[in-house]
């Protein structure tokens, strides 16, 4: 079986990773698996609670999501630092 990284899941058909984005997630729409062509799609009326749970997450951590795309954008000044150097870590 092959190890799934964080939003895949195992195809049910192949077992192949079947990633989830969470905006196709949210929106309803279809996820396609590119091994088998097996097409997932949420039961809404089934999954009310949890995909509401999911979009306020979503919109909670979407400040996150943008400060991590801008910095590591191209073209973007990396952070300034104080000079000091960083601490051992205590043994």
């Amino acid at each position: 079986m092959t190890a799934m990284r964080p939003g895949q899941i195992p195809c049910p058909d192949c077992g192949l990773p079947l990633p989830l984005p969470i905006e196709a997630v949210l929106a309803g729409q279809a996820i396609v698996c590119l091994g088998c062509g097996m097409e997932l799609q949420v039961k809404r009326e089934d999954s009310q609670t949890a995909l509401g749970a999911l979009g306020r997450w979503y919109e909670e951590t979407a400040p996150a999501r943008e400060a991590a795309a801008a910095s590591s954008a191209p073209g973007t000044p990396a952070p300034e630092t104080t000079g000091r150097r960083a601490r051992r870590p205590r043994r």
